[in-house]
This record gives structure tokens, C-alpha cells and sequence, in this order.
């Protein structure tokens, strides 16, 4: 299968320094595309506001200790992890050859910022990103026929020909869908499976992602996700999300 490679804005969206599997996708792809990466750290509003309470506190998950959550502690906390991402995404640019960007932004969605991009790899959530593991699965697409899921299934299966697991997921009322899929995915030498699934929900999506132990979801941008609910895929999934035009 084919990709188109035309040059193509490739953003990255986290808001956590610890984010390695949203950044090294978001490089991949950009690689891939040969397009520029555009990385941006968000800062997070409702722990911004959180810090000013007086009752705020901060549990550390190794120590399981807590004490007074500061705001300019945080602020600092904040300020270097958005300097570690940069230092990542400038090492990886400079490391095939791609023009990047950075910026910090306060207070944005992670969601919202991936409309004016061709493709958006959106991070987890700060808090979710520090208690799972790093998933070793497969790349996780679902494909429904339309012209975004066929760009995510291509932009997926290019990205899964080192080796890496591809899982297509399709609606279980589309069989016809798994003879189109299987004669798209024959010429490749890597492993790839079908798995038929009730709907494209988050809630369904979050559940395969669990089960196999997803490192990457993949969707296309005319999958019917409303802005919220890709919201909630941030703020649960194991692994980060790809938006695909």
C-alpha cells in the first residue's frame, strides 16, 4: 500500500515531558511524509488553578507521600518539561533532516489544536501517561471505507512495516469491508489482523486499546468523533492518538 508524500504539517500536542510514545510517532510520521513537525506544550489549565488552592496537595506515586502542591513550584515543573520536549523534538528533527517549531500554549485543548493540521498526534493526559506502562501492541486503526480511514489505514500500515503489530478494526455490519481490507493489506509483508467491533464509540475504542495493549491509535478525520469524545480518548487511553485528514 501506498502513501501520498507530499509535504505535510505533522503536530504534536502534550502536555507532559514524559510523553515519549506521542513524540516518537509524531516523528515517524514526519519522517515518513518528509513534512514538518510542529511540536506544542500545553500547559494545564485546571492544575494551574488547582495550585492556588490552599488545601491542594501533590501524592507522589513512588513515595506515596504528599505535600502542598505550589504554584511557582509548578510553574517550574511545567517550564522544564516543556524544555525537555523541545530539546526530544529538536534531536529528532535535526535526526532525519526535518524542518520543526515549537511553542508553549497555556490553557489549550489538546483536541482543538489538531484542526488546522494535516495530521495531529495528540498525547495522553498528564495523569495517564504516569500510571500506564509503555503499551508494546500493535498500531490500532479503525476503517470504515470512507477517504480518512483509507489515508489513516495507509499512514498506519507504512508505519507498521518495521515489524510493528497493525489491528484494523471494522463494523460488524460492513462484512463486505473485510474482503477490501485484506486486499489492501496483501501486499504487505507484516502482520496485520481484522477485528470486527459494534461501533467506533470511545468508550469501545478505549476497550480494544486495553486488550491488545495499543501503542498508537490511528483514526481518520471523517470517523464521527465529536470533539468531545476525543477528548475522553485523551483523557483514558493507553496510548496516544493520531488525527488523520
Amino acid at each position: 500500500m501506498s502513501i501520498d508524500t507530499a509535504a505535510r504539517t505533522i503536530l504534536l500536542a502534550v502536555e507532559s515531558g514524559d510523553d515519549v510514545m506521542a513524540l516518537e510517532a509524531a516523528a515517524e510520521l514526519a519522517a515518513l511524509l518528509r513534512g514538518t513537525l510542529q511540536g506544542v506544550f500545553v500547559e494545564n489549565m485546571e492544575l494551574l488553578r488547582l495550585a492556588q488552592l490552599p488545601f491542594a496537595r501533590e501524592i507522589s506515586l513512588t513515595s506515596n507521600t504528599a505535600r502542598q502542591l505550589q504554584s511557582r513550584q509548578l510553574e517550574r515543573e511545567l517550564k522544564a518539561q516543556a524544555e525537555h520536549v523541545r530539546r526530544l523534538l529538536e534531536g529528532h528533527a535535526r535526526r532525519h533532516s526535518l524542518q520543526w517549531s515549537f511553542r508553549v500554549e497555556r490553557g489549550a485543548v489538546i483536541s482543538a489544536l489538531a484542526r488546522n493540521s494535516d495530521i495531529a498526534v495528540l498525547g495522553r493526559s498528564q495523569m495517564k501517561q504516569r500510571q500506564q506502562a509503555v503499551p508494546s501492541g500493535p498500531i490500532v486503526v479503525p476503517y470504515t471505507g470512507s477517504p480518512g480511514s483509507r489515508h489513516a489505514l495507509e499512514l498506519a500500515t507504512a508505519m507498521s512495516a518495521d515489524g510493528v503489530g497493525l489491528l484494523v478494526l471494522l463494523p460488524t455490519d460492513q462484512q463486505q469491508l473485510r474482503s477490501e481490507t485484506a486486499s489492501l493489506l496483501a501486499q504487505d509483508a507484516h502482520y496485520a489482523q481484522a477485528l470486527a467491533v459494534a461501533n467506533f464509540a470511545p468508550r469501545q475504542l478505549l476497550a480494544v486499546g486495553r486488550q491488545y495493549r495499543c501503542r498508537l491509535l490511528v483514526l481518520g478525520a471523517d470517523l464521527s468523533i465529536t470533539p468531545a469524545q476525543l477528548q475522553q480518548l485523551l483523557e483514558s487511553s493507553r496510548c496516544p492518538v493520531a488525527l488523520v485528514r
